[in-house]
C-alpha cells in the first residue's frame, strides 16, 4: 500500500506547477496566471476539491495523470460553485472533455453556478488513454456533453466564461454559451486557423489576424472588458455575489442630492441618478461599451439585488435602436432566470431603426424593426417584478420596451413618474397608455423608499424544479 500510495503522490505532483517552472515563467511573461493560480485566486481559501486528475492505470501498473488544466468544487465567498481553467501552454489549453461533462452535469443538479476560463482551441486532440488499463469507474461520465450541457445550464444557474487569451474552436463555443462572459485586454475569440493556433502555442502572432475583444466589446460580444486576469477573477466573484441578496443596505451619499441632479428639462446623465436610488457602491454595469444608450447594471435596494435598465439620455436622447433593443432583450432574461426584480428608469423619445447601406454611413431613422419586438416579448414572458419610473419622455414604443407592453403579462408592479415626466406627446399610442397607468407622482427624492417598501412583498423563489427559460444568445 506505501507503494501505490507514492506512486499516486508522485504522479499528482507531476501537475502542479511546480514541476514546471519553465512552463509557469513563459506564461508570467505574458503577464497572464497558470490554470492553477487562477483557481487559487478564485476560489474560498480551503474550499477547493479537484475532479479527474488521474486519467488511468497502464498495464504495468503505472498510474497517469490527466494533461491540462484544472477542475474543481468549491465556493466562493461561501458560495458552491464549479470552477475550471485551462491554460495555452499544455497541449495548446485543451481541455478534457468528458472531466467537463461530468462537472457540468453536477452544476445541473445541484444547481451550482459555473465559472470557467476558457483559453485555448477545445478538447484535445490526444487524451491519455494508458490502454485497456484506463479507469471507467463503471458507468457513464455525466448527463451531458459540454455543448448541450451549456445549453442545459443556460437560464438554470449563473454561467461565467472568462477569456485571457486566445480562444477558437470548442473554448469559443463556451464562452459564447456563457450568461456572462469577461475577456481581458489582448485576448481574442473565434476565428480559427493558423494564427489561432499559432497564439494558442505561444508563437507571436499580430493582433489584426486575432478577433480582438476590443471590437468584441463595443459590438456586444463579450460583457465586459478588465485589464487582466486579476481583474477578471475580481469581476466574477463580484458578479456571482448578487446571485445572493444581502440583509441591508445604506443609501449611496448623493441619494439627498437627486432632485437637483434631475434637469426640469433638458439632457442629464442618467449614472447620477441611478447611483442616488440603489445601494451605495452596489452598481455593477454589464456590456458597457454596447448600445450606450441604454443602461444595464445589477444593483442592490437595502440589500437586495435588482436589475436596473435605464434610457441613457446623453447618448442619442437615450433612443432604443436596434442594439439597444437585443441589450434589453438579454437583460430581462438574465433578470428574470435568476430572480431578479427590475427598476426601469425612462427617459427615452422612442425607437429608432438603425439600416446599413453600401459605400454610406447608417441610416438612422424613427421607426421599429424585427430587433425591437425582443424586448416586448422578453417581458411578456417575465414573472419577475418590475418598477417603473417615468423621469423624462416617454415616446412612441418606448416605454413598452423598457416595461413590457401595458396591456400584456407582467406589467409593473409599481409605475411612479417624476414632475419631469412627458407623455403622450409624440406619435405614439404606448406613451399615452403608460399617463393613464401612472400609480404616483414623486419627488426623486422619494423614488428610493417607494421602491424599497414594495420590494419586501416580493419574495425571491428559487425553490422551482423547472428553468423558466434559456438566456438568448444576445
Amino acid at each position: 500500500m506505501d507503494k501505490l500510495i507514492e506512486a499516486l503522490k508522485a504522479v499528482r505532483e507531476t501537475r502542479t506547477d511546480s514541476s514546471r517552472t519553465e512552463v509557469v515563467t513563459r506564461v508570467h511573461l505574458t503577464g497572464r496566471m497558470t490554470a492553477r493560480e487562477r483557481m487559487a485566486a478564485l476560489l474560498d481559501e480551503d474550499s477547493a476539491v479537484e475532479y479527474g486528475i488521474i486519467a488511468g492505470k497502464t498495464q504495468e501498473g503505472d498510474w497517469v495523470a490527466e494533461t491540462g488544466g484544472a477542475d474543481f468544487v468549491g465556493t466562493i465567498n461561501g458560495q458552491v460553485v464549479i470552477a475550471s481553467s485551462t491554460d495555452y501552454t499544455d497541449q495548446g489549453g485543451g481541455y478534457g472533455a468528458g472531466r467537463l461533462a461530468r462537472l457540468f452535469s453536477l452544476a445541473h443538479e445541484h444547481r451550482w453556478p459555473l465559472v470557467i476560463f476558457v483559453d485555448g482551441g477545445g478538447s484535445r486532440a490526444r487524451h491519455p488513454r494508458a490502454g485497456k488499463g484506463h479507469l471507467e469507474f463503471g458507468g457513464p461520465i455525466g448527463r451531458f456533453t459540454i455543448i448541450d450541457g451549456n445549453a442545459e445550464l443556460s437560464g438554470w444557474v449563473p454561467t461565467i466564461a472568462i477569456v485571457s487569451g486566445p480562444s477558437f474552436a470548442g473554448h469559443a463555443s463556451l464562452a459564447a454559451f456563457s450568461d456572462f462572459l469577461i475577456a481581458t485586454k489582448g485576448s481574442s475569440i473565434g476565428l480559427g486557423g493558423p494564427p489561432m493556433v499559432e497564439a494558442a502555442l505561444g508563437v507571436r502572432v499580430s493582433a489584426v489576424e486575432l478577433a480582438g475583444v476590443d471590437m468584441q466589446e463595443e459590438t456586444g460580444g463579450i460583457d465586459l472588458l478588465v485589464e487582466d486576469d486579476v481583474a477578471a477573477i475580481a469581476a466574477a466573484r463580484d458578479y456571482l455575489a448578487y446571485y445572493e441578496d444581502l440583509e441591508s443596505g445604506e443609501p449611496a451619499a448623493n441619494s439627498v442630492q437627486i432632485d437637483s441632479i434631475v434637469p426640469v428639462e433638458g439632457i442629464y446623465d442618467m449614472y447620477p441618478v441611478i447611483e442616488a436610488i440603489v445601494d451605495a457602491h452596489s452598481m455593477f454595469e454589464l456590456r458597457p461599451a454596447f448600445a450606450k444608450s441604454l443602461i444595464t447594471l445589477l444593483a442592490r435596494i437595502d440589500g437586495r439585488t435588482i436589475g436596473v435598465l435605464a434610457n441613457q439620455p446623453l447618448v442619442d436622447e437615450g433612443a432604443i435602436d436596434n442594439d439597444a433593443a437585443t441589450k434589453i432583450s438579454r437583460f430581462v432574461e438574465i433578470c428574470d432566470a435568476y430572480e431578479y426584480p427590475i427598476l426601469s428608469l425612462i427617459d427615452t423619445p422612442g425607437c429608432v431603426a438603425t439600416w446599413e447601406t453600401k459605400g454610406e454611413d447608417s441610416i438612422v431613422e424613427p421607426g421599429i424593426t424585427r430587433w425591437h419586438t425582443r424586448p416586448i416579448i422578453a417581458h411578456q414572458n417575465r414573472t419577475v417584478p418590475l418598477f417603473c419610473v417615468l423621469a423624462g419622455r416617454g415616446g412612441g414604443l418606448g416605454p413598452s420596451l423598457m416595461t413590457g407592453f401595458s396591456s400584456g403579462r407582467g406589467v409593473p408592479a409599481l409605475c411612479l413618474a417624476w414632475p419631469t415626466v412627458e407623455v403622450g406627446q409624440d406619435d405614439g399610442f404606448s406613451a399615452m397608455q403608460y399617463s393613464k397607468a401612472i400609480d404616483d407622482v414623486v419627488a426623486p427624492s422619494e423614488t428610493r423608499e417607494k421602491i424599497s417598501r414594495v420590494l419586501r412583498h416580493f419574495k425571491r423563489d428559487l425553490s422551482r424544479v423547472e428553468k423558466k427559460h434559456p438566456i438568448d444568445s444576445w
